[in-house]
């Protein structure tokens, strides 16, 4: 498989490059960080919990006398990325003093689209949202969870967001980045997206063939601020056991760079923003659904996390407890399908392709070896504009289209001439070469072909359900057959956590001193991350929750 094709500019094709090398997201290593569970003596965490199952088990105490050092702040935030930063800057913007701990050099930066509700650049635009479309959005979002998350924290989410990119703005302005607003927005009546997201572009970081696409200059800036106003950002440096006074959490024990253990001790408050658990094989295996050891070809299903879930342990072994049932994951496709056919290895259609393409990951993970193919005809350069008009939204768009910016057919040729070089995509004059390219069967795949154009030429998927503007014909070749890599980005289920990010125990009990933020916490996603009508949800919650918590901490 060659990977030698010119780049067009796009973020899908970065994290295929950064993931072919082994290095997604950012190089991390957890050699001697990683705390090793005792043989079972101790007492699990409370909640939901296996005794027998190591990681859920806390490690034997560290002795005093290896603790060489004792600090104290108010806050203490365990993770130095967006989420632990954004609560850090708000804690000292609030009068408190801050301790951040950073298990890396530096922090994983990865993510470009900032979610949020009403802010600032949306008013200038002319989309801000009445308070009847917020309370919508509000429904859609719970019934899309399956009511499987806190409606509460989603009310705070829609009101607080705006108001808290607006923050972030300002501080991105001033380090040199250029807010806008993404074009990409689905407009389906059943997956609609009621916000378009906010990027920040043109900062001194922002390097797009480098990956750097906006998250890196907000987290630099951010972390200048903390120094600058007497915090202090550690890196190397990572938290290992949390510790309690009586009920209350107090302090948290880190292992530095040299290997020394140091104590910090926070007055106010332990925040738990230590990221994602999508990169620990255990933690996947018991908190997910799907068996992933059975995707086993890297074309169909790839993981980028590297989340050791270390502030979920800690929760867990402080009394916290994990959200219900199986946790969520933010799955996305690193190809982009729009709303054309798709076929599993059999040649067999089986899904509604108007059900949006990220959406569309989970059902793939249920195909055999989480294998589908997107299959389509000459007529691409007319039927993908014409879409965006009905559908459209995340991975049915080109990456940094801005707003008001017109789809470009001849950036879509870039990146159709790259996933050919790269091996994603097959294009053929006949079916039967087709086939012999993908390997799908012919006589199926002749079959399930002729009947997708039975339906689209009779106006009505009897079949499915697919809008009828949706159903086009595969009939004019060259014919197109593209691979779909299915991306396990980072796992967005966590702890329990009321609305001032507080993590809860037994029958939802607070944890005196100890919250969670970002993808440690729980509660805004049931099924899947894409389930909620906010795109770029994942960074706009960092961001908002982040900034609440710093301002109670303070009036706590």
């Amino acid at each position: 498989m060659s990977t030698s094709a010119p780049l067009p500019v796009s973020r899908r094709n970065f994290l295929r490059l950064m993931t072919a090398a082994g290095i997604a997201g950012g190089a991390i290593s957890l050699s001697g960080c990683t705390p090793q569970p005792n043989s079972g003596t101790h007492a699990a965490a409370t909640g939901d919990v296996n005794p027998t199952t190591s990681w859920r088990t806390a490690p034997d105490p560290i002795g005093e006398e290896h603790i060489v050092s004792t600090e104290h702040a108010d806050v203490v935030v365990i993770g130095g990325g967006i989420s632990g930063v954004c609560t850090a800057v708000s804690a000292l913007e609030n009068g408190l003093s801050v301790i951040v701990l950073e298990m890396n050099e530096t922090p994983r930066m990865t993510g470009l689209d900032f979610g949020c509700v009403n802010p600032t650049i949306a008013k200038d635009n002319g989309l801000e949202l009445s308070e009847q479309q917020t309370y919508q959005l509000v429904r859609d979002w719970v019934h899309m969870a399956a009511n499987r998350v806190r409606t509460d924290l989603i009310m705070s989410f829609v009101r607080e967001s705006g108001p808290a990119i607006d923050w972030l703005t300002e501080k991105a302005v001033a380090w040199g980045c250029r807010p806008t607003l993404a074009a990409m927005r689905s407009n389906s009546d059943t997956y609609y997206n009621y916000t378009h997201t906010v990027e920040f572009p043109d900062g001194p970081l922002y390097d797009i063939d480098a990956g750097a696409y906006g998250i890196n200059d907000v987290i630099s800036a951010l972390r200048e601020e903390i120094e600058s106003a007497g915090g202090s950002y550690l890196t190397k440096t990572c938290a290992e056991q949390p510790e309690k006074d009586g009920e209350r959490v107090s302090s948290v024990i880190a292992k530095d760079a040299e290997g020394n253990y140091r104590r910090y001790v926070a007055n106010k408050g332990v925040v738990l923003a230590a990221g994602d658990f999508g990169g620990n094989e255990k933690m996947m295996a018991e908190l997910t659904e799907f068996d992933f050891d059975t995707y086993s070809d890297p074309m169909d299903y790839t993981n980028v996390s590297t989340g050791q879930g270390l502030g979920h342990q800690m929760g867990l072994w402080a009394g916290g407890k994990l959200q219900f049932g199986s946790q969520p994951l933010m799955m996305l496709p690193m190809t982009y399908p729009y709303f054309y056919l798709r076929v599993n290895k059999l040649g067999e259609r089986y899904c509604n392709e108007d059900c949006d393409s990220v959406n569309m990951c989970i059902n793939q993970a249920q195909q055999p070896q989480g294998t589908s193919w997107a299959i389509w005809d000459a007529k691409w350069p007319t039927e993908i504009p014409a879409s965006l008009e009905v559908s459209g939204g995340m991975s049915w768009d080109q990456d940094f289209r801005e707003l008001g910016t017109p789809w470009s057919a001849e950036v879509e040729e870039a990146f159709l001439d790259f996933e050919s070089e790269y091996g994603s995509l097959q294009t053929a004059d006949t079916l039967e070469e087709l086939a012999e390219k993908t390997s799908l069967p012919l006589d199926s795949l002749k079959a399930t072909i002729g009947r997708y154009n039975e339906l689209a030429q009779a106006g009505r998927d009897d079949d499915f359900g697919k809008r009828a503007e949706l159903m086009t014909t595969i009939l004019e070749p060259p014919f197109y057959a593209l691979r779909m890599q299915n991306m396990m980005c980072v796992s967005v289920g966590g702890l329990d956590v009321d609305a001032n990010s507080q993590v809860l125990g037994e029958n939802r009990t607070p944890i005196a001193g100890l919250y969670a933020v970002g993808n440690t916490a729980g509660g805004l996603f049931g099924v899947d991350y894409n389930e909620a009508p906010v795109p770029g949800v994942s960074l706009g919650r960092c961001v908002t929750f982040g900034k609440l918590l710093g301002e109670h901490l303070a009036s706590a």
